[in-house]
């Protein structure tokens, strides 16, 4: 009995302790709260993006417009033919403000818009530029003039809107247009002016200045669209296009207001935009000569104007040449990537006439590429960074994407997005290839050139 005693006390000594409750592994405890922290910060964005949409339904919270087609403040109110200096931005300088010579002359828009009129061009690429430095007034805290408003005024313009800046031009926005799906935008100006020619001809100009790709608008230059959801063969490039609508509609409802009972035969109009908005301006001013052909007219066919710069494909439509758009021009320099895109070989092209700029390989090319030189560095300062040899590159590109994407549908496939990042990596340098792209080596090569050499 005595050793059974001992052994019942010796399993009793021997029985585990009680577990402690355990603690969660600390790995779980952090996986815990980043997942909280995710819940914590996805629900305070669509929060901020909510109350953002209500802002902009009513019309606060942003950098008011410093106009609202109203009578443009500091107007010189010029008339006829004279030169005014014209502040911008370059991105070869950042922020700095910079200034070149623009001319102008009212008697352009009683002449024929289909005979290419370099000064015009001309002072048009330096207006696609003040669109793009525009942006920066509508910064929070941003010290930066309203550019647009400015050159515009030294033009002799009276009426101006730039509204369409004020929920397109700060970060938070951006972020915003992201996450609804509304990034098939572009910021614009619309003005106006009264021109009168020397015989005493008179007209009101509305002038459209579109500005280039801008945060995440960069999504809405790969939307290309689906012709089959439309049931249709061929579609204009749907993120160009809808920016495009959104121009067209506002220029109607501001032209029917002018007019009046009048009917618009009076009416003048004048499209220019680099890159992106290059796009829409090429694509706005063809709807604009396919609606002076019906009944809903914003200007007749003789009075619309148009010069793009750097401006991609923006249709496989496959009539884009036709004499209707004789009166759009669209100047590319051959070492710049974005008018190469999307391919032409996928049955892209622009609408009106193509004029590129000198090339490297060109005769006399060395001549014309070292006075742009000396032209861009005075207007900005320093000297310019663009590659003319990059030519070679972005055709070798061209011809590789061409070979290995047939078709803009496997572009949406994962291995056609793996061959764009293989093949852009492989044969150019992508921040060098931008330098082409900047619209001060535009504006500088226009101001070397004449209208005899844009047009052999």
């Amino acid at each position: 009995m005595a050793a059974e005693g001992r052994n019942e006390g010796t399993e009793k000594d021997l029985a585990p302790e009680p577990e402690a409750p355990r603690r969660p592994h600390w790995g779980r405890r952090v996986l815990l709260g980043l997942l909280i922290a995710v819940v914590v910060a996805g629900v305070a964005l669509f929060v901020a993006v909510q109350h953002r949409l209500e802002q902009r339904r009513l019309g606060e919270g942003a950098v008011q417009p410093p106009s609202e087609f109203v009578a443009l403040e500091g107007s010189t109110g010029r008339t006829g033919a004279f030169t005014a200096n014209i502040d911008f931005t370059s991105m070869a300088t950042g922020a700095e403000t910079i200034s070149t010579e623009v001319a102008w002359d009212d008697e352009w828009f009683f002449q024929d818009p289909t005979a290419y009129n370099h000064e015009l061009a001309t002072t048009c690429s330096v207006l696609s530029a003040v669109a793009n430095s525009e942006s920066a007034y509508y910064q929070a805290g941003s010290t930066s003039p309203a550019y647009m408003e400015a050159a515009l005024a030294e033009l002799g313009f009276e009426e101006i809107s730039t509204a369409s800046y004020q929920y397109r031009s700060e970060i938070f926005d951006e972020i915003v247009d992201f996450f609804v799906g509304s990034d098939d935008v572009v910021a614009y100006s619309v003005a106006s002016k009264h021109v009168t020619s020397a015989s005493g001809a008179e007209k009101t100009l509305f002038l459209v200045s579109i500005r280039g790709s801008y945060g995440s608008e960069w999504l809405s230059d790969l939307n290309l669209g689906d012709a089959e959801s439309y049931g249709m063969d061929a579609i204009d490039h749907e993120g160009f296009t809808r920016s495009a609508r959104e121009i067209v509609d506002d220029l109607t409802a501001r032209i029917t207001e002018e007019a009046g009972l009048d009917g618009t035969d009076d009416i003048a109009l004048l499209f220019t935009g680099h890159s992106r908005g290059a796009a829409t301006a090429n694509i706005a001013a063809a709807y604009a000569d396919e609606m002076s052909q019906g009944l809903r007219v914003l200007a007749p066919l003789e009075s619309i104007y148009c010069y793009t710069f750097a401006t991609p494909g923006v249709t496989p439509s496959g009539n884009a040449s036709d004499s209707l758009y004789g009166n759009i021009f669209n100047i590319l320099n051959p070492s710049d990537m974005v008018p190469r895109l999307p391919l032409e070989s996928w049955g892209y092209e622009r609408y009106g006439h193509d004029l590129w700029l000198p090339g490297y390989g060109d005769e006399g090319f060395a001549e014309k590429y070292e006075a742009m030189c000396k032209i861009f560095e005075a207007n900005t300062g320093v000297e310019c960074p663009y590659v003319p040899e990059d030519r070679e590159r972005v055709d070798k590109l061209v011809e590789d994407l061409g070979r290995e994407i047939p078709t803009a549908d496997d572009l949406a496939t994962l291995g056609g997005g793996a061959t764009v990042v293989k093949d852009l990596l492989a044969d150019v340098n992508p921040m060098q290839v931008l330098y082409g792209h900047y619209p001060s080596v535009y504006i500088a090569w226009m101001q070397s050139l004449d209208s005899v050499t844009m047009g052999s």
